[in-house]
């Protein structure tokens, strides 16, 4: 057993010294809603990229539509813990001619746990006339497991000493786990999925690899 740790250890200190490290951080916004992203990656033979980091979550009180939606960027944290996420990924470089752009596909999961702030407005009465009254109502439902999966296309673009510029765009699903009895359905409400859009645009820096003399 100790001789299978020390083969692993030394093969990640391989790998480790073969790889390009970078740190980059964006503007990140999915099925939930937006947030900042901050991960750190390593790239090997200089096509396979894998990364994760933090996200954190933003709060914002206006939602994109008036349908009613549950899920739909309404993440709304309540408690330190719900501002919080994880980001993991991998990026594969397919085209190499170009020297200062670098495009990709990609896979992409982030994960969080945090309630939604729900604005609805229901029939609340009518009028002499027959005509329907409605009534804001501004309920929070939660909190909930949030698991958003991408594929999609991306590039880096280098900018000067080592910056670059990075850009992904996907699609995918959105899977949301956790009961509220407040919520109409109440059969299977504990599980729900939407399809799952991403968008994640930011600056990163590209540390030197070091070659063995």
């Amino acid at each position: 057993m100790k001789k299978i740790f020390c083969l692993i250890v030394s093969f990640g200190l391989l790998l480790n010294l073969q790889a390009q490290t970078q740190i980059f951080s964006g503007f990140n916004s999915t099925h939930s809603g937006r947030s900042i992203t901050l991960v750190v990656s390593k790239t090997f033979a200089n096509r396979h990229e894998f990364g994760g980091g933090l996200r954190f979550n933003i709060n914002k009180l206006a939602h994109p539509d008036d349908q009613n939606n549950v899920y739909l960027k309404r993440l709304y944290a309540t408690k330190p813990l719900h501002y919080f996420g994880i980001e993991t990924f991998y990026h594969f470089y397919f085209f190499k001619k170009w020297a200062h752009v670098k495009p990709f596909v990609f896979y992409d999961l982030q994960a969080t746990y945090s309630t939604t702030r729900n604005r609805m407005f229901l029939p609340y009465t009518y009028t002499t006339n027959g005509i329907v009254l409605y009534k804001e109502y501004i309920e929070l439902f939660g909190p909930f497991t949030w698991v958003e999966q991408n594929i999609g296309l991306g590039f880096k673009v280098d900018l000067f000493n080592n910056f670059f510029l990075h850009e992904k765009i996907g699609l995918g699903t959105a899977f949301i786990l956790g009961y509220d009895d407040m919520l109409l359905n109440k059969t299977f409400n504990w599980f729900a999925w939407e399809f799952s859009p991403l968008l994640n645009v930011g600056i990163g820096y590209r540390f030197e690899k070091k070659n063995k003399k």
